[in-house]
């Protein structure tokens, strides 16, 4: 996998939950080599427009990254870059659109 199909400042995210659906977003911060990359957790905002009771949509807020510094392998998801999180995470690279999530007073 070369990450030349991935640059910085691209956003990556991932979706992910147990009886609700979270959305995390990852901003690239720098390419490492030809198959890694350093991303930082980026906190969302929600799109109220695009939301409902039950479910908020999301995109990321880019002022608000945090410091920790993840290095990452790219990998290809039916030929879509793809970061392995931890174990129950992927993230895949963003599409623009805002996203959704289980909203916080919804569920449990």
């Amino acid at each position: 996998m070369d990450n030349t199909i991935v640059k910085e400042g691209d956003i990556f995210y991932s979706s992910w939950g147990y009886e609700q659906t979270n959305i995390d977003f990852y901003k690239v911060k720098r390419l490492v080599g030809k198959k890694m990359i350093e991303i930082v957790f980026v906190e969302s905002q929600i799109v109220p427009e695009k939301s409902s009771e039950y479910s908020d949509a999301v995109k990321p807020y880019p002022s608000k990254e945090g410091k920790k510094m993840l290095r990452r392998k790219l990998r290809l998801v039916s030929k879509d870059p793809s970061v392995r999180i931890n174990s129950f995470q992927t993230a895949y690279l963003w599409d623009g659109k805002p996203l959704l999530e289980t909203n916080a007073r919804y569920g449990y």
